[in-house]
């Protein structure tokens, strides 16, 4: 029978982590989870066309039918709230100390916390976590010796830097055009194939909007060029934004909830690569190959590097036709939320 546990540990800078725990009368593994970029807390609750649900309820159903405890934490700054879609209030002082830094020593502590408890004392610890949280966890490997492996959900290999560089590029834009009109393998769309609209996305994605709208060089395809000179003054002016520390206009106009601290810290870290040839224990990787906002060819850099390194712990998994939430959405019985890939 399930259990839930919902207490507060003490991080290394003194914060008041809400931590969650959901395990299994014979818990064999506890899976440590790290949140992805923004903010989150330990449930996700939101609301997306009219059905609320739990982001984690998954996640937790399925590892306790196979024994094993999943445990995660809010984001610093984040409680829960009432207020829809996504339940999550924000104190913007404590969000400030929301960083790769202390993200790497929160799941330190809360793993050796969970380790500590007498139920999980003979339990196999794995860290795992899911885009930003994935790129976390190796940095937090190289302070343990009691991890078992590590699960990496939409995982970048580059720096922060290079990954937002190429989101703001057209890299992201072109990975979701080729997914909307099918063009995938040839990387690039033509007149024909939005003509075609074989998916019947125009007209809830490009209501009155023509090919020559899109093509912005005038070369008569879709590339990652046009859409690279399409977001120039806004790619110009996020990097403006981070340089300057200006939070405020981040918050405004960027997607995501992300400071300029956080940005820094990131494009400052220890590159990964030489962090990841220290691992040892086994690796898992699980990727989307309709990922928008990490480019899949990391995956040939990741192997390519292993194999130089005659390392044998990498266990990369891709899947066809998912997304960077590796297609979470689709499980959820919510309405019809439009294109599905």
């Amino acid at each position: 029978m399930k259990q839930t546990k919902i207490i507060q540990v003490q991080a290394h800078d003194n914060y008041n982590l809400d931590v969650k725990i959901d395990y299994p009368a014979n818990s064999e593994s506890v899976i440590i989870f790290c949140h992805g970029s923004g903010a989150n807390t330990y449930d996700n609750h939101r609301e997306i066309a009219g059905k609320e649900f739990n982001y984690f309820d998954l996640f937790v159903d399925e590892f306790c039918k196979r024994n094993i405890a999943f445990c995660r934490w809010n984001t610093k700054g984040c409680r829960i709230s009432s207020v829809p879609p996504d339940f999550v209030s924000v104190n913007l002082e404590e969000y400030a100390t929301y960083r790769p830094s202390t993200s790497i020593q929160d799941i330190i502590t809360v793993k050796d916390y969970i380790k500590a408890l007498p139920q999980f004392e003979k339990s196999k610890i794995l860290l795992m976590g899911i885009s930003e949280g994935a790129t976390l966890i190796p940095y937090a490997m190289t302070q343990c010796n009691d991890v078992e492996g590590l699960l990496l959900l939409s995982f970048s290999y580059e720096n922060m830097r290079y990954t937002l560089e190429w989101q703001l590029s057209g890299g992201s834009s072109m990975v979701n055009m080729c997914k909307y009109f099918d063009c995938r393998e040839k990387g690039f769309i033509e007149k024909t194939d939005f003509d075609l609209d074989k998916s019947d996305v125009r007209s809830s994605l490009f209501s009155d909007i023509e090919f020559e709208d899109l093509d912005i060089d005038n070369d008569g395809k879709l590339t990652q060029n046009d859409f690279a000179l399409q977001m120039a003054d806004y790619k110009k002016q996020v990097f403006q934004a981070i340089e300057d520390n200006d939070d405020e206009w981040l918050r405004n106009n960027y997607s995501v909830q992300i400071t300029a601290k956080w940005c820094k810290e990131h494009f400052a870290l220890p590159d990964i690569a030489a962090i990841m040839r220290l691992v040892n224990v086994p690796i898992y990787i699980f990727q989307g190959e309709d990922d928008a906002n990490i480019p899949v060819s990391d995956l040939d850099k990741i192997r390519d590097d292993f194999k130089k390194w005659g390392k044998s712990n990498l266990h990369v998994f891709t899947f066809p036709k998912h997304d960077h939430d590796l297609n979470y959405l689709l499980r959820l019985p919510i309405p019809e939320m439009g294109f599905a890939p």
